[in-house]
């Protein structure tokens, strides 16, 4: 069940997990977008990613930097391996290409 407020609105840690498992395979978002998206600061969203449970399966790779990025963390080079399983490959500067950036990737696109 998912968190509520008082006011029976979806909670913004809720509403991080929902927006986390949203992200479709071969797609990244970046911490800061992420954060508008569930309406916090990005500093909340690095302590849930911290604290994510591993056995939750949500896929806490696919969260990169405004740079397009791996931020260097112990679990980083399980990231890049991740994210390379899925088909995004950064490019020589370490930058993952424009055009997986969720949500972005989805402006301008017809609906299925």
């Amino acid at each position: 069940m998912a968190d509520k407020d008082p006011d029976n609105h979806t909670s913004p840690k809720a509403a991080f997990y929902q927006t986390l498992n949203s992200i479709p395979e071969g797609y990244f978002t970046s911490y800061g977008r992420l954060a508008c998206l569930c309406g916090v600061h990005v500093r909340q969203v690095q302590a849930w990613l911290r604290t994510l449970p591993r056995e939750s399966g949500l896929p806490w790779y696919r969260i990169i930097n405004s740079q397009r990025k791996i931020t260097e963390h112990p679990g980083s080079p399980m990231q890049y391996e991740l994210l390379k399983a899925e088909g995004l490959l950064a490019d020589k500067k370490g930058r993952f290409p424009t055009d997986r950036y969720w949500p972005d990737c989805l402006i301008g696109t017809p609906p299925v």
